[in-house]
């Protein structure tokens, strides 16, 4: 059930992300770097660090005992997405708009898949099986796959712009523009990779265990051990154990701090680098620390940027002008806060290979509502032929793709 859900919630998260511009296809003033600062501040800063800080009062208090190494992977991630943005900007301008989406999205998703089957991610994704085992080969597939959906995306794109006459002017060296958007592609995928090496402390130190719920918990080695568990009104839970059932006091204790008194009392070794008893406290908002925290460097790139450029170009003004357009702009920051906490809790739905699997789930879906949201802003309208029907085979690859993800989650790890 927990897969299932897994991939819808993955997947609406990449129909979000991919649709999340649709204001700049209604506003008229607003330029780029005005629409990009306002829905950057809302959807990584102002938006999730309220959330944060209103449901976990204590949140400075258990970041603190977060390793600093989780810290610094995740906002080196998130700065490598924040600069891949940028460049891609640089790039739509170099080698044009067709190709440079080709090239980000295809790198991207490889990246994003394959990493955390050879560097393994931190909490559940730390069990993920190896690129050489029959689900990491099977996600291979279904990368391959997508990757000959953006070449269709690709050629479609320059079809549909030909038959509009809409063909993009480039400028400056072809060949460093091909090598900025070869970097801009590797580094996109640092977003996701943020979530996935610094999710699991975070999330287990700021979940609390609360009584009359129900938490899960993993014992590596011993499914009989593993599951589900009811916390009574006490803060109890029946644990099974290895010859009758152990009870044990959890109501209050931070999921990690309840992991190793689990542990403690089945007599099992716990470290930070290896845990062996991890408790999920089925807390809905806890990975909005993680996007809150884990994201700060990217947030900084994504903000200084349209900074810059509205100060270049002095064009501030702009915004005092246009106050109803600049409303309808924070819906961009809104919808991209919600697109990466479903992303991400999506991710730990689908289990050990959610990182891979969802990196690749989320991707196809968003490269299916960015298109989605082509067709009826009316960006083919007056277009047929060959470009339309390889935009449908782009985008019936990409399904299969997903198909093909939620497919290798299956296979026995």
């Amino acid at each position: 059930m927990d897969m299932i859900l897994g991939v819808l919630v993955v997947a609406a998260g990449g129909l979000l992300m991919g649709t999340g511009i649709w204001p700049i296809k209604i506003v008229k003033n607003l330029q780029f770097e005005h629409w990009w600062l306002i829905g950057m501040s809302l959807g990584l800063v102002i938006v999730p660090w309220t959330i944060t800080l209103v449901a976990f009062p204590n949140f400075f208090q258990a970041i603190r005992d977060v390793p600093l190494s989780a810290l610094l992977i995740s906002n080196a991630c998130s700065v490598s997405w924040g600069i891949a943005n940028v460049l891609c900007a640089l790039c739509f301008v170099r080698i044009g708009v067709a190709l440079t989406t080709a090239i980000l999205t295809g790198l991207g998703v490889s990246v994003a898949s394959i990493a955390p089957l050879v560097f393994k991610g931190s909490g559940l994704f730390q069990d993920a099986p190896d690129l050489a085992s029959p689900a990491g080969l099977t996600i291979l597939c279904g990368i391959g796959v997508m990757l000959v959906a953006v070449a269709f995306a690709s050629v479609a794109g320059f079809g549909r712009d030909r038959q509009l006459k809409k063909l993009q002017k480039t400028s400056g060296s072809f060949l460093v523009g091909l090598v900025m958007t070869v970097i801009a592609g590797v580094t996109s995928a640092g977003m996701m990779l943020a979530f996935v090496y610094s999710q699991g402390p975070i999330v287990e130190r700021v979940s609390t265990v609360e009584n009359n719920t129900t938490i899960k918990v993993t014992v590596a080695g011993d499914e009989r051990a593993s599951g589900e568990y009811a916390v009574n009104d006490e803060g109890v839970i029946a644990m099974r154990g290895k010859e009758a059932l152990v009870a044990i006091r959890l109501g209050g204790l931070t999921a990690k701090a309840a992991g190793d008194e689990i542990a403690s009392r089945l007599g099992i070794a716990q470290s930070e680098a290896d845990p062996k008893v991890t408790v999920d406290a089925r807390n809905l908002l806890a990975i909005l620390p993680v996007q809150a925290v884990g994201l700060l460097g990217g947030a900084l790139i994504n903000i200084l940027y349209p900074v810059f450029l509205l100060t270049r170009r002095r064009t501030w003004g702009v915004f005092a002008e246009n106050w109803k357009e600049c409303a309808l702009a924070t819906m961009i920051g809104f919808q991209f806060c919600a697109a990466v906490a479903l992303a991400s809790k999506g991710m730990l739905l689908l289990g050990v290979l959610g990182a891979s699997v969802g990196a690749g789930i989320q991707q196809a879906m968003q490269m299916v509502g960015g298109q989605g949201l082509g067709f009826i802003s009316g960006e083919w309208r007056g277009v047929f032929g060959a470009p339309r029907r390889q935009m449908y085979v782009a985008i019936a690859l990409l399904l299969m793709a997903t198909a093909i993800m939620a497919y290798a989650n299956t296979i026995p790890k």
